[in-house]
This record gives structure tokens, C-alpha cells and sequence, in this order.
């Protein structure tokens, strides 16, 4: 696979897979937004029905939480939103 159809490959994330990963981890599309510094609820639905695509960076980022075991997805997403802050 060269490296732009790798790209293209990592890029896509389909709005139903991306709502059960995020399900899976718990979070509500609020949570989930100011997660990764999203305007919000509506930037994580436009995402799960197909409006918009999740960015490149989000995409690898849900994908990896979705491969990891819950408890330790779960680990990092607290270690985000602690590290996150402003101090």
C-alpha cells in the first residue's frame, strides 16, 4: 500500500463505527467534543451521520482506543482530560 492510499485509508472513519467507538467508551458527543477540542455536540453528529468526516488525527485516535482493552482506553481518555486542562 503506498503511503497516499495508506493516508486515504487512515483518514476514513464511517459516522456509525465512529458513534459505537465512542459509545463504547462511554462518552457522550458533548464529552467527546471537548475531548479533542471540538465546537461541540453538533461537530460529533455531523461526524456520526455522515455530514463531516472525522479528521485524520481523530480518526487514528478513535480507532486506537476502539483496538486497546476498555479499562486502559478508559486510562487514557482521564489522562486527556487531565492533561488537558488549563492550568
Amino acid at each position: 500500500m503506498n503511503t497516499s492510499m495508506m493516508y486515504s485509508f487512515l483518514m476514513v472513519l464511517d459516522g456509525k463505527r465512529f458513534q459505537k467507538i465512542r459509545e463504547r467508551l462511554g462518552l457522550s458527543r458533548e464529552e467527546l467534543a471537548e475531548l479533542f477540542g471540538l465546537s461541540g455536540y453538533m461537530a460529533i453528529s455531523n461526524i456520526e451521520n455522515g455530514t463531516r468526516n472525522a479528521g485524520p488525527t481523530l480518526a487514528v485516535v478513535m480507532r486506537t482506543l476502539d483496538a486497546i482493552p476498555l479499562k486502559k482506553a478508559q486510562d487514557i481518555i482521564e489522562a486527556i482530560k487531565k492533561h488537558g486542562r488549563n492550568p
